[in-house]
């Protein structure tokens, strides 16, 4: 029952997208904050909006989480050092900070589980880790936020990715819950 409600709730959200201050980050994220102690986070995935065309930004993030995954499919991969790995430029700021950030090389191993529907996982606010979506997937996220003492962010070259939001365009909003719109069955009459 609570599988269901959650879903059409944010089938409503969805199909009334408008009414909401969406908030755009460029690694194909279009979240709005549903509660005001901002525990609760709807996320739209589009990687097609992205900014960048190779692998999204290994990273961390300034709280622990649960993520449920409403519609479509995410990959979910986890990665610690390891010196057979793979090296990534590891970027490391104090949070709110990322004009101070610092850079150096790390060797990083990882394992992915993909979600569908109903799907859920669990992340440390420590925990470095990437996601890929299939364009429209939706996730609910609870967060309990942390005080770290800094944020990272590896990537395989010198680019910096940053982990700050925009406001949405209303043409952002518009194509990417459409997409969205697409995981749910026809309403029945």
């Amino acid at each position: 029952m609570e599988e269901r409600l959650t879903q059409a709730l944010v089938r409503t959200i969805l199909e009334h997208a408008e009414d909401y201050p969406w908030r755009m980050q460029d690694i194909g994220l279009l979240g709005v904050t549903l509660d005001d102690r901002k525990e609760f986070r709807l996320h739209v995935w589009d990687p097609t909006c992205c900014d960048f065309e190779d692998d999204p930004p290994i990273h961390d993030h300034p709280y622990d989480f649960t993520s449920t995954i409403i519609a479509g499919e995410m990959t979910n991969t986890r990665y610690e050092e390891d010196q057979a790995g793979t090296a990534f430029t590891r970027f490391r700021f104090a949070p709110g900070n990322e004009r101070g950030r610092t850079a150096d090389t790390v060797h990083l191993s990882g394992v992915g589980t993909t979600y569908t529907a109903g799907g859920r996982y669990q992340q440390l606010a420590h925990e470095l880790h990437d996601s890929r979506q299939l364009p429209g997937t939706v996730s609910v996220i609870r967060c309990t936020f942390r005080d770290p003492p800094f944020l990272t962010v590896c990537r395989q070259g010198p680019d910096w990715v940053t982990g700050q939001s925009r406001a949405a365009t209303s043409e952002e909003v518009k194509t990417i819950t459409c997409k969205a719109l697409q995981w749910f069955e026809p309403l029945s009459h």
